[in-house]
């Protein structure tokens, strides 16, 4: 489902485009089109944040620092998907169109998927590339103001989109007298500044992650060729790897996602591993469970 959703996904994306352009004066057939094509787009993207979810259900889930990053992403993303669908009506986009509300579900969408995805890849990769542990306390602090500060940045410009706050305008018109309505006791206007205090805050969040980074190069714990308890080939590598990655060639006996086999004694199978009868057992009893 994931793989055919991410297809459906990528071809809706040729055909949605002009829902970038409510406000130039397209025909109703056109606009009509496209309004249903960006509804449409929601149901892959659905499908595919469904899909993570259903795949941590039941697992044993070690909420480590590149886990923290990775799992941070999903409400993320879903907040910004859900607050996608007013713009795909052109009669809620002819009011949120340009507005704080626009910037706010864009960012939400890309914001975490790229710079969270970023930091879990980092910490993620980084034992492999060097040898040593980044600092999991130090993660932490630098993981949970960046997670608290991104949400304060992007959350209150729901509220000045929908006091018709221009993203491109210093002050003026209706839009202006608009804006200085209140929400939760603040004006669009007067909310720039606990946006502003958390993009500050995150910036500062950043340093532990610097220092983290550069003192673990040389004095980070040192672990294990697979401190991850991973199953893919790379973890089967020397860390860090020599040059041409592997000292022997690997040899894929199986799938990458093998955990918890019935005669293991531990809670994950490596792809080089080779296969045992014990397996076998257990790939002939999921194959008679699905048919």
């Amino acid at each position: 489902s994931l793989v055919f959703a991410t297809l459906v996904l990528g071809f809706l994306s040729f055909v949605v485009w002009a829902h970038h352009m409510w406000l130039t004066g397209m025909g109703s057939v056109v606009s009509a089109f496209f309004q249903t094509t960006t509804l449409i787009i929601s149901i892959p993207s659905v499908i595919i944040l469904s899909a993570f979810f259903i795949s941590l259900w039941g697992g044993s889930i070690r909420f480590n620092t590149p886990m923290l990053f990775a799992t941070a992403f999903l409400p993320m993303f879903g907040i910004g998907g859900l607050t996608g669908i007013p713009l795909a009506f052109n009669s809620a986009d002819l009011y949120l169109h340009d507005t704080y509300y626009v910037i706010a579900h864009f960012h939400y969408i890309v914001a975490p998927g790229t710079i969270f995805a970023l930091f879990a890849g980092v910490y993620y990769w980084f034992p492999k590339a060097t040898g040593r542990r980044m600092n999991e306390f130090w993660g932490k602090v630098h993981f949970w103001p960046s997670l608290v500060c991104m949400n304060v940045i992007f959350l209150p410009m729901f509220f000045q989109g929908m006091l018709s706050m221009h993203r491109r305008w210093y002050d003026g018109g209706q839009g202006w007298n608009l804006a200085n309505e209140k929400v939760w006791g603040l004006s669009g206007f007067q909310w720039n500044v606990p946006i502003s205090t958390a993009a500050w805050v995150m910036g500062l969040a950043q340093i532990p992650f610097i220092i983290n980074f550069f003192w673990s190069i040389k004095r980070g714990e040192k672990v294990d060729d697979n401190p991850w308890e991973a199953t893919t080939l790379e973890w089967a590598a020397p860390s860090p790897p020599p040059h041409g990655n592997f000292a022997v060639t690997p040899v894929a006996h199986r799938g990458p996602y093998e955990y918890s086999l019935p005669g293991r004694d531990r809670d994950f199978t490596m792809q080089n591993e080779p296969i045992r009868d014990s397996d076998r057992a257990a790939y002939a009893a999921a194959a008679a469970a699905h048919h």
